[in-house]
């Protein structure tokens, strides 16, 4: 668990991938910004999900996203974020139980753009 001041220092996060435990530290604001542009083209995406039934013509379309575009996608995020890692090694040893999880505290340290974001959409929609 991050602590205020570990958000305020760029202290990073601890993830543990293939059994080893990594640091990924916070990426500059040059780096950041691009990255939460594509999770937010990603994101994007989500809604049309709900309104695939089992009869729906797209339905295979959308089984194959979510279990295998979207894993992947998620994974090669992950990577251009932790971009000092070593991918290769822990693609070859890392589950994807333990990459699921180093990727939300990933977005963990954006939390202050998207968590911002969110408060603002809040504000100013409609009521």
């Amino acid at each position: 668990m991050r602590r205020e001041q570990d958000k305020i220092v760029q202290a990073g996060t601890k993830v543990t991938l293939g059994g080893k435990e990594y640091l990924i530290k916070p990426l500059v604001i040059r780096d950041s910004l691009p990255w939460c542009d594509k999770v937010v083209e990603m994101m994007k995406r989500l809604p049309q999900y709900a309104k695939v039934t089992t009869n729906s013509e797209s339905f295979g379309d959308v089984v194959e996203e979510m279990y295998s575009a979207s894993p992947k996608y998620i994974i090669d995020l992950f990577f251009e974020y932790a971009k000092d890692l070593d991918e290769e090694e822990i693609r070859g040893k890392a589950s994807s139980a333990e990459i699921m999880a180093a990727y939300e505290e990933v977005l963990k340290l954006e939390a202050p753009f998207f968590s911002s974001l969110t408060r603002t959409a809040v504000k100013i929609a409609p009521r």
